[in-house]
């Protein structure tokens, strides 16, 4: 006879997908080069927006880059932070937004992977400031 999963399993359930996870809001891996990088006001993302159904797929293209050192960081939003949006976000993170030759490095590591539509670049102090609709972008590539 089959235990029933308890509500409290279902809600909270922990997932190595992005699209399953309902324990956290959030996925991120970092390369061990850069395992002490940490969001600043000189920091930023490529922010890729992805569907329900595309999302853990897409996230491992993202963390294999990281693991074949092309990548240094990032993170995805899991089923739970979804809740209620369209789709998921995948925040591809570059050290200095002011290192534009590392930006457009990082833009063509995610080219090579697929992620051919544009994308945004955001700082993360505009994160931090609530900078959203206009002016949003820092760049579009």
């Amino acid at each position: 006879m089959k235990e029933a999963i308890g509500v409290g399993e279902r809600l909270f359930r922990k997932s190595d997908k992005p699209s399953e996870d309902l324990s956290c809001n959030w996925h991120s891996k970092k390369t061990p080069n850069y395992n002490d990088f940490a969001s600043t006001d000189v920091s930023g993302k490529w922010c890729i927006f992805v569907s329900p159904t595309d999302v853990d797929e897409a996230w491992g293209k993202i963390s294999g880059a990281i693991d074949n050192n092309q990548l240094m960081s990032a993170k995805v939003s899991t089923a739970l932070r979804s809740m209620g949006r369209d789709g998921h976000v995948i925040c591809v993170y570059t050290r200095d937004w002011a290192d534009r030759q590392d930006l457009m490095r990082a833009r063509e590591v995610l080219q090579s992977l697929g992620f051919v539509k544009e994308l945004g670049y955001k700082r993360d102090i505009d994160t931090r400031n609530r900078i959203y609709g206009s002016g949003e972008w820092y760049l579009r590539a």
